[in-house]
């Protein structure tokens, strides 16, 4: 039987909506990636939080989806999982209806090794997405350099509680200072590095505030937040996407990692920046 909507659904909503966004683009761009080896359509449904469509709009495919275009019946749906590892393309038949609901925010581009694959995934974001009115709208009200460079520190819970996760606790006061000067030495560092104004971009509002005192642009902090946080707005959700994709307009990006005579893990390797770089084509650099 041929379905009216048939080819591969991906759904988020509030019962997997554990991931972050670079997470859940991940995953969205992955699973586009195995329905187009198939030859299948490929549907998108984001509900965990806020609907995708306020952010990002279908660009060279039309993902845009209901619930109400899956069937009812077990028998006419497969499920499957967006699970690792990742070591072959699952065979889907075109004229069936699948869908996931159980993922892991990786890359199977990535994973399985496809050469070239950050320009494959970029390729694959941009058929799928293009940001949508409000983020343009927001994007065009922003004041940026003409060109410039971004540098990127997250901190997660370090420099105080941010973000409903167990990767970190709050540092002592003290060496939440020397966590600061060590990170805004070494963006000092990066800046110098380029002819271009240097721009910082932190998931910590107070971070950024230190940084302006010491002279440096920053993006704008209103809105700093993660959406996975129970607490998260809508001006939160503009930002995460708005934010995107002023990191992916810089020349370059910079992720700092490690500063010396802090502990271990106080800042996140991040992905968010990266995946910024690549959408953006743009150089990435961790240090």
């Amino acid at each position: 039987m041929k379905h009216t909507h048939n080819g591969l659904f991906f759904i988020i909503d509030e019962h997997n909506s554990h991931n972050g966004i670079t997470d859940r683009l991940k995953a969205a761009v992955g699973l586009y990636y195995i329905a187009k080896c198939n030859g299948a359509d490929y549907h998108l449904i984001h509900q965990a939080g806020f609907d995708l469509r306020e952010y990002l709009q279908p660009n060279g495919v039309q993902w845009s989806a209901e619930l109400s275009d899956i069937e009812s019946s077990l028998q006419e749906t497969h499920m499957i999982e967006y699970l690792p590892p990742f070591k072959d393309i699952p065979e889907l038949d075109p004229s069936q209806q699948y869908v996931c609901r159980r993922f892991i925010g990786k890359n199977i581009i990535e994973m399985m090794c496809v050469p070239d694959w950050q320009h494959v995934w970029r390729d694959l974001f941009l058929e799928l997405f293009s940001p949508a009115e409000k983020v343009l709208d927001a994007l065009a009200q922003t004041v940026m350099p003409d060109r410039y460079v971004a540098i990127n520190a997250r901190f997660i819970n370090s420099l105080g509680p941010f973000e409903d996760a167990d990767y970190n606790t709050p540092l002592p006061a003290e060496m939440q200072e020397v966590l600061i000067d060590k990170v805004l030495s070494k963006a000092s560092e990066c800046a110098a590095e380029s002819s271009l104004p240097a721009v910082i971009s932190s998931d910590s509002v107070r971070f950024m505030e230190e940084a302006k005192k010491r002279g440096f642009q920053t993006i704008d902090p209103d809105g700093t937040g993660h959406i996975m946080n129970p607490d998260a707005t809508d001006l939160v959700y503009l930002k995460t996407f708005v934010n995107f994709f002023l990191l992916a307009r810089a020349e370059k990006i910079y992720s700092i990692l490690h500063v010396d005579g802090v502990p271990e893990n106080s800042l996140y390797k991040t992905q968010y920046p990266r995946y910024a770089a690549i959408v953006g084509d743009k150089p990435f650099i961790r240090i």
